[in-house]
């Protein structure tokens, strides 16, 4: 029997070779199906970081519009109180050239017609430039400094006017506050016993009066009637600029009253007749004193001073509200009215806080409304009626002014102090709220743009602060930090 050996032996052969290739090739494919899972892992991770650094990318945008936003809100406050502090620095340069030109005028011992006619002009154009600044000023078309960003006063009631309220007062309840006189203020008067006869001016009687440390004596003109003798004396008294008035009654009796209110006016008179004036001969008499008004507001005792009727300016909300009464008669059960008060002023908000803010109240500058709550010889009802056409109103104008400049200095160091509060207090938060957040951010390596916006954001923080601190309070009202020092 033959046996085929390469028969038999080829076929084993061949079949463990095709074995090794197919295991070769096993091999090999689940390397490469290792490196495929590998790249999808990467994928699946960078996928995930991208989505990470799109978020932080997107937290760090809305960060940035926040910053942006506080900025904004700071610098609009800023630029409101910067624009009112440049106007009320030109209307303190005014006032002072009026209060030059005042006191050299006062210091003047004689009184030339044509000078004083050319000083009042002078005078009327200070006055015209302030009333000018008062018009013009103004933030976003909006007037700043015509009393619609203050408080404001109505009275309801006789004899009534509102005059003033302290900046930082509060706003009336709907009903008001009732006011109650209880005493009306008076003059200084002295009024004689007897009549003057046509006899007591035939012999030139003398009339004497004292009043602030001055004496004037007046002598009646021997021929002149008796109704002469008093035109003659009023122009005296007005001649000689004394706070008097003769009052006309109709029965010859000699009247001589102070023509302002209060218990601070007051003078002396004789006469060489007694009874005509004083009681003795050439003795002179103390006038009868006058009285302040005595009242309350909102049931608060008040002070007095002349006509004008105070609340004292310690009581909260509505300390220093002030009205004038002008009855010469205590009003039917002392119920004088109402005045109401509305508190307009800006309300600029502290930091994160919703209920501590700043308030900014702008009240009227106009002339107009300066120096109001002024007793005057004159008549000066602010400082819009002040004249030099005469020594005595010199005199009276700079008591007006000097209530003016006070007006004006209040307000513009309330407005130093609000702009101090925003620079120091408002743009320190934005660095330390936001520098912070930007300097713990993690910023994703990969994300350049990401860095870029964060540099700039609190770049941004930095650069205004710097820059406020070198700007002044003159400079254009664009740069809004430029009050900080």
């Amino acid at each position: 029997m033959s046996i085929n050996i390469k028969s038999n032996f080829g076929p084993t052969t061949k079949s463990l070779g095709e074995q090794g290739a197919f295991r070769n090739a096993m091999y090999h494919n689940e390397k490469d199906n290792k490196r495929e899972n590998n790249k999808q892992v990467s994928k699946t991770n960078a996928k995930k970081q991208n989505t990470v650094q799109n978020i932080k990318s997107e937290d760090l945008r809305l960060l940035s519009a926040k910053i942006q936003g506080e900025l904004t809100n700071v610098e609009e406050q800023m630029s409101i109180a910067q624009t009112a502090g440049k106007a009320l620095i030109e209307v303190e340069k005014y006032l002072f050239e009026i209060n030059e030109l005042l006191l050299i005028l006062g210091n003047e011992t004689s009184c030339n017609s044509a000078m004083r006619e050319a000083d009042q002009q002078e005078l009327e154009e200070l006055i015209g430039q302030i009333n000018r600044v008062a018009d013009e000023t103004s933030y976003r078309h909006k007037p700043l400094l015509d009393g619609s960003h203050g408080v404001r006063g109505v009275v309801n009631g006789k004899h009534l006017e509102f005059i003033d309220m302290l900046p930082d007062s509060k706003t009336s309840p709907l009903k008001g506050y009732e006011i109650y006189v209880e005493q009306q203020s008076k003059r200084s008067e002295i009024c004689g016993q007897i009549p003057l006869t046509q006899n007591m001016v035939d012999n030139q009687e003398i009339l004497t009066i004292e009043e602030n440390g001055n004496v004037n004596r007046y002598i009646a003109k021997s021929g002149d009637t008796v109704d002469d003798t008093f035109i003659h004396l009023a122009k005296w008294i007005c001649k000689l600029e004394m706070p008097m008035e003769i009052v006309n009654n109709g029965d010859n009796i000699v009247h001589i009253r102070h023509l302002q209110y209060g218990s601070d006016y007051n003078f002396r008179a004789s006469s060489s007749t007694a009874g005509v004036i004083s009681l003795e001969s050439e003795k002179l008499t103390n006038a009868t004193p006058g009285c302040n008004v005595m009242g309350t507001i909102n049931s608060i005792k008040c002070i007095g001073h002349g006509q004008f009727l105070t609340v004292p300016e310690d009581e909260e909300d509505i300390g220093g509200l002030t009205v004038r009464y002008t009855g010469n008669e205590l009003p039917p059960e002392c119920f004088a009215g109402i005045v109401s008060v509305v508190q307009n002023g800006f309300k600029f908000i502290k930091g994160n806080s919703n209920y501590q803010s700043n308030q900014l109240s702008l009240r009227n500058f106009h002339a107009s409304y300066l120096g109001m709550e002024t007793e005057n010889v004159s008549g000066f009802k602010s400082l819009q009626n002040i004249n030099v056409l005469s020594p005595q109103k010199v005199k009276d104008s700079i008591i007006v002014l000097k209530k003016s400049l006070s007006e004006v200095t209040e307000v513009k160091d309330k407005i130093e102090s609000v702009c101090y509060s925003i620079i120091k207090d408002e743009m320190r938060e934005l660095q330390v709220k936001f520098g912070r957040k930007l300097l713990t951010s993690e910023i994703p390596d990969r994300d350049e743009n990401v860095q870029a916006l964060a540099k700039k954001t609190k770049s941004k923080i930095t650069q205004d602060t710097f820059e406020s601190s070198k700007a002044q309070a003159h400079q254009n009202q664009g740069n809004v930090l430029s009050l900080l020092k």
